[in-house]
C-alpha cells in the first residue's frame, strides 16, 4: 500500500473511531482483537523521485529495529552534510508518528524544501483499526495490564506517544498518562480501555 494511501486510511479510521473513542473505551477482550503482534514491523515507503533503490532497501532493512508506529521524514534538497532525517517511533498511530516526524524535521531544516514523510513503520499485517497503540503500550497491555484484576483502565496520548494504566475506574490511568504527556508538552490523554 502506498504511504499516502496508508496515512489517508489511518486518518479515515481515526475519524470513524472518534465518536466511539470519546463515548466509551473498549474492554480488554475487544482491545486484544484490535491490537497487532509486537513481533516484527515493516516499512511502507513513499513514492518520491529523490529516493533511490539503495535508500529504499536500507529503509526496509531497518524497519524491524524501529518500534511501530513510526515515520521517517526528510527535507528534499537539504544538503546531505546536514544529516537531516527525522525518525519518530513508538507512537499510537501512523498519523501521529507522521505528524511528529514532520514537525521534528521541519524544526531542524536549514535550506531545503518543507519535509515529507518517506516511510511509515507499521506492524506486520497492518490494517486500520478503531484502536491502535504503540508496540510499547501493546506490550504493557499484553503483560501487566491483562494480569491486573478489574476494575482497571488504560489511557494513551496520541501527540506524545505515551500511555498509562492502573487499577480503578480509569482516573489513575489518565493521571499516569497525563503526567507522562505533560513532560513532552502534550495534554491529550484519553481512556481507551476499561475493564470493570
Amino acid at each position: 500500500m502506498r504511504i499516502a494511501a496508508m496515512i489517508a486510511a489511518a486518518a479515515l479510521a481515526l475519524g470513524a473511531a472518534a465518536p466511539q473513542a470519546s463515548a466509551q473505551p473498549v474492554d480488554g477482550k475487544t482491545a486484544k482483537r484490535m491490537l497487532f503482534s509486537t513481533r516484527g514491523a515493516e516499512a511502507q515507503l513513499a513514492n518520491v523521485d529523490f529516493m533511490d533503490d539503495a535508500v529504499a532497501k536500507a529503509l526496509r532493512a531497518v524497519a524491524d529495529q524501529i518500534p511501530y508506529y513510526g515515520a521517517i521524514a526528510v527535507s528534499p534538497g537539504e544538503p546531505a552534510s546536514s544529516n537531516l532525517m527525522s525518525t519518530m517511533a513508538n507512537y499510537h498511530s501512523v498519523e501521529a508518528a507522521s505528524a511528529a516526524a514532520l514537525a521534528n524535521c521541519n524544526s531542524r531544516r536549514t535550506s531545503g524544501k518543507p519535509c515529507v514523510v518517506i516511510a511509515v513503520i507499521t506492524p506486520k499485517k497492518y490494517k486500520p483499526q478503531p484502536l491502535t497503540m504503540s508496540v510499547q503500550a501493546t506490550q504493557a497491555f499484553n503483560g501487566d495490564y491483562r494480569k491486573m484484576k478489574a476494575p482497571k483502565g488504560m489511557a494513551i496520548s496520541e501527540q506524545a506517544g505515551v500511555f498509562g494504566f492502573d487499577r480503578g475506574d480509569g482516573g489513575r490511568a489518565l493521571a499516569r498518562c497525563s503526567a507522562a504527556a505533560a513532560e513532552r508538552g502534550a495534554s491529550d490523554c484519553r481512556l481507551v480501555i476499561t475493564d470493570q
